[in-house]
């Protein structure tokens, strides 16, 4: 069960290391305002891959999720997250491209989709 985030409630993610992302992740941050869930985000790639990009959370079934954070390098931002898989990013009209991320964190609200 996914309980609502309020303001200023602690959002942890915890991403396991996998052949995807073997570092893993593991973050804090404060939620500036409620979660809602996301089927897409516009984002670039380290690649430079950019566009709309639907986003799912692979071998779990958390849903991917969204809430403004405080974020001390700019203020707020949006962190999408989803299980301990991280997120897989799958770019719209790629041609199979696929990114692996254990998070993104956004500036706009325009960017979720």
């Amino acid at each position: 069960m996914t309980r609502a985030i309020d303001t200023d409630d602690a959002i942890e993610v915890y991403v396991e290391p996998s052949d995807h992302i073997p570092d893993g992740a593991s973050l804090r941050y404060r939620a500036a305002g409620p979660a809602r869930t996301v089927a897409a985000v516009r984002y670039e790639s380290d690649d430079g891959d950019q566009g709309v990009w639907d986003v799912d959370s692979p071998g779990s079934d958390a849903p991917v999720r969204a809430v403004q954070v405080h974020d001390s390098s700019s203020g707020v931002s949006w962190l999408v997250w989803g299980g301990s898989g991280g997120l897989r990013l799958r770019l719209r009209g790629g041609a199979g491209v696929v990114v692996h991320e254990p998070f993104v964190l956004l500036a706009d609200v325009a960017d979720l989709f």
